[in-house]
């Protein structure tokens, strides 16, 4: 299953490259700023520290960040990816854990949740606020 994950991903990755060259569009991989509504200040994810930020100009900017995971509050806990992983690395699990505690009942954590359960691992969600599924979802199916 991981390695089908991992094919997945990287064929969307190739595929999207892919459309970008054919439709002449161009992307730059790194961590933006706006410096005003139609200008950005990107500077490249690099090795190389002596890299220089690159500013971009354009009418309209897509937001496409991805996302990224939320620290616990006052660095109590450290996500160090074996013991305590994040939902990336939930999916890079080799094994399928006999229990697993999720934190969050949101989108993520339940998706988290429901599919180690079916790969047969014990699962406990633990949510917070009064009501699973996230910000949005009718209190009545949550």
């Amino acid at each position: 299953m991981l390695e089908a994950k991992t094919n997945a991903v990287t064929g969307l990755t190739k595929g999207i490259e892919h459309l970008f060259k054919a439709n002449k569009v161009d992307y730059i991989k790194g961590a933006a700023s706006f410096v005003s509504a139609n200008k950005l200040s990107i500077s490249p994810i690099s090795e190389a520290p002596e890299s220089t930020p690159t500013e971009v100009e354009a009418k309209n900017i897509i937001i496409a960040t991805g996302s990224e995971v939320t620290p616990f509050p006052g660095g109590a806990i450290t996500i160090d990816e074996k013991q305590i992983v994040s939902s990336t690395g939930a999916l890079e699990l080799q094994e399928v854990p006999k229990k697993m505690v999720v934190i969050g009942g949101g989108i993520i954590g339940l998706e988290m949740g429901s599919v180690w359960s079916r790969l047969g691992a014990e699962v406990t969600v633990v949510e917070f606020l009064g009501a699973i599924g996230g910000v949005g979802i009718d209190e009545e199916v949550s």
